[in-house]
């Protein structure tokens, strides 16, 4: 099968330092089947040894970031199917590549996020999304409890009792509850929303991109490791950060009272 053949449900486009890649399947709302699923998480992976690019946008196609799994009662009813063997094999291996990979991941939402996509979202490390946004942990409306990572990241960013509430009774989200509970870092008009993300994801691939690493690692570190693993992560990416030819341009442009140029180096 061709390279294009492949892509066709996962679009993938380069720019400078940045890779966008897109769920396309919006005439379901970009649910996504096990294939597209599979695909998806091969190209994170892939991405993970290209050192040319930075920065990753996550999104899709059309009206909708996507509607969560594209369940195949076929598949879902033979008696072959091991859910469990799947998500190990790809959701599982995904979302850990995402908060470990020495990239930064951007979730650009529009329209629906729901289910398992609303955890690819929050796996990534910045969410922009527009004011048509809606997300949900829609699990439990037919009879699933969580998967992608969600029993992790909600708690994290609303607590344990509102986390529970949000997942048992799968509540709707608009973009400005989102934005309120602090599950997205910025909500925008709809028209405004491809711009940011781009302006966004080009100063952060043309930043001082070792400290940008660097500062993923030490935040993942601190969440996952506790207080006196993250302050030794800290100071080993220090002593990295000390000798790096940015660091030496911050710290010149700060005294000559100018813009740093840096190269990521």
């Amino acid at each position: 099968m061709s390279e294009d053949l492949l892509l066709e449900k996962i679009l993938v486009k380069t720019e400078g330092f940045v890779k966008t890649i897109s769920l396309n399947n919006p005439k379901r709302k970009n649910a996504i089947s096990n294939d597209m699923a599979t695909r998806l998480k091969d190209e994170i992976l892939k991405t993970k040894n290209e050192d040319s690019i930075r920065v990753i946008v996550l999104t899709g196609e059309g009206a909708d970031f996507c509607a969560g799994a594209d369940l195949d009662p076929r598949v879902v009813s033979n008696g072959k199917f091991s859910v469990t063997e799947f998500l190990r094999e790809n959701y599982n291996v995904m979302i850990q590549e995402m908060r470990k990979m020495d990239k930064v991941f951007i979730a650009k939402v529009r329209g629906n996020c729901v289910g398992a996509a609303f955890n690819f979202a929050l796996a990534c490390d910045m969410i922009y999304a527009s004011e048509t946004s809606r997300f949900s942990q829609i699990f439990t409306r037919i009879g699933l409890s969580s998967d992608g990572g969600g029993a992790y990241f909600m708690p994290q960013k609303v607590g344990y009792h509102k986390a529970f509430e949000l997942m048992a009774l799968n509540k709707i989200i608009t973009s400005s509850e989102a934005e309120s509970l602090g599950l997205v870092n910025k909500i925008l008009p709809d028209g405004e929303l491809d711009s940011f993300v781009h302006e966004m994801a080009k100063s952060i691939s043309e930043g001082p991109f070792i400290a940008i690493r660097n500062t993923k690692k030490n935040l993942y570190a601190g969440m996952t490791q506790g207080l006196a693993a993250g302050l030794d992560t800290e100071a080993v990416n220090q002593g990295e950060n000390f000798v790096t030819k940015d660091f030496f341009e911050g710290i010149a442009a700060f005294l000559q009272k100018r813009k740093a140029n840096f190269k990521g180096e």
